[in-house]
């Protein structure tokens, strides 16, 4: 047996520990209904344990003093507690992005946008941190031939034509481009197995190259990559970017595989006609997945939402006059057929605040069309006529 005095001491020392007061208090309370609440709900701050949104709310007030370095180590034990909050994510991105650690916020907002589509900054904070100027193919060191020798000379003459005061460099300052489709939605899909969200993303980057070489216009793509992005984040994207002139890039498709040739699209309440309905239809197919903002009825949503609908016939006016000019001067260098110009009521374009246009490149459900637009070399050919659409 232990000698008396030690009982004591051993007592004493228990007495003087934390969790000695906590045992008295819940045999005092009948501990047993306590012992069913979480350990976070008693209070025991010996027992209490961190959890992520105090270490997110630690975390936006250290970023807002500007202590980004502060602000990483709680932001990152939030999200190793909650991995499924997408505004922890996004908060660490923004401490990230703050010390200018690109690589890690990338992936920060990524995972914050991909948690939640509907979070716009997040997006827009990813689209800025991973657009890059596309860089050049090196020309082979081997003799171009005649056919590489035109292509060169022909992207030059653009380039002029674009730097030329008279031309886009003089008209238009920003310019979005959106390739159709992405990620799940691949669009339409060949024969042959080609996707139309990889032929308008290929298009896309070799437009902007271009544009960007060409003259001093900004340019920005709604996606640089393989993933989706829901139409009404497009048009916004171009709002907020406060673009002169919105593109949405497409490949066309039809049940008759002798369907060929390019069009030229813009927005109105009525298409024009009912193939220009189908493709509208089609276009707009995905729209179920965008998340629309929810607003309560009254005389302000009213108001605004007239207002915005006078502004939107004015801005697809000027889009149906720029589309005329755009498809004269970019069908001469294309070897579709002109299908000529067209309307209907497209979603991706309907909320834009500038001129918008959606071109179709072609018929991906046209053998001959398909083959061609498989080709890199080919693509980039509808990306210089393109250009040559907004040159004077």
């Amino acid at each position: 047996m232990k000698p008396f005095s030690e009982k004591k001491e051993r007592k004493q020392s228990a007495e003087g520990h934390p969790l000695f007061g906590r045992r008295v208090f819940l045999r005092a309370a009948g501990g047993l209904s306590l012992l069913a609440l979480p350990l976070t709900a008693l209070p025991f701050p010996a027992l209490a344990r961190e959890n992520a949104m105090d270490l997110c709310m630690a975390g936006q007030d250290a970023i807002a003093s500007g202590d980004f370095a502060g602000a990483v180590g709680p932001l990152a034990k939030a999200v190793s507690l909650e991995p499924e909050n997408d505004w922890c994510w996004g908060l660490l991105g923004r401490a990230y992005h703050g010390l200018k650690k690109i690589p890690e916020a990338v992936a920060a907002f990524r995972k914050a946008a991909d948690l939640n589509p509907s979070d716009t900054y997040s997006r827009m904070m990813l689209e800025m941190l991973t657009q890059r100027p596309v860089a050049r193919q090196e020309k082979p060191q081997k003799p171009m031939t005649a056919l590489e020798l035109e292509a060169e000379k022909e992207e030059r003459l653009i380039a002029q034509r674009l730097s030329a005061s008279s031309g886009l460099s003089y008209q238009v300052r920003r310019v979005v481009i959106d390739p159709g489709h992405g990620g799940f939605d691949p669009g339409a899909v060949g024969k042959g197995g080609l996707k139309e969200k990889d032929v308008a993303l290929d298009i896309a980057l070799a437009l902007a190259e271009i544009l960007e070489a060409g003259s001093s216009v900004q340019t920005r793509l709604t996606r640089t990559g393989d993933y989706y992005v829901a139409l009404s984040d497009r048009t916004a994207a171009a709002n907020q970017f406060r673009a002169d002139l919105f593109v949405s890039i497409h490949i066309n498709a039809a049940e008759k595989r002798a369907a060929r040739g390019f069009e030229t699209y813009y927005c109105s309440r009525k298409a024009s006609t009912k193939e220009a309905e189908r493709v509208a239809a089609f276009e707009n197919t995905v729209v179920k997945y965008d998340n629309p903002a929810a607003s309560e009825p009254g005389f302000q949503i009213d108001l605004e939402a007239m207002l915005l609908g006078m502004e939107q016939e004015l801005y697809w006016k000027k889009s149906g006059t720029f589309a005329e000019t755009f498809q004269k001067r970019s069908e001469s260098a294309l070897p579709f057929e002109s299908r000529g110009v067209q309307s209907a009521n497209f979603f991706v374009l309907r909320r834009a605040k500038m001129p918008a246009i959606l071109l179709e490149a072609g018929f991906i459900s046209n053998p001959e069309n398909e083959s061609w637009l498989a080709r890199p070399e080919f693509r980039r050919k509808i990306a210089m006529a393109f250009a040559k659409g907004f040159a004077a």
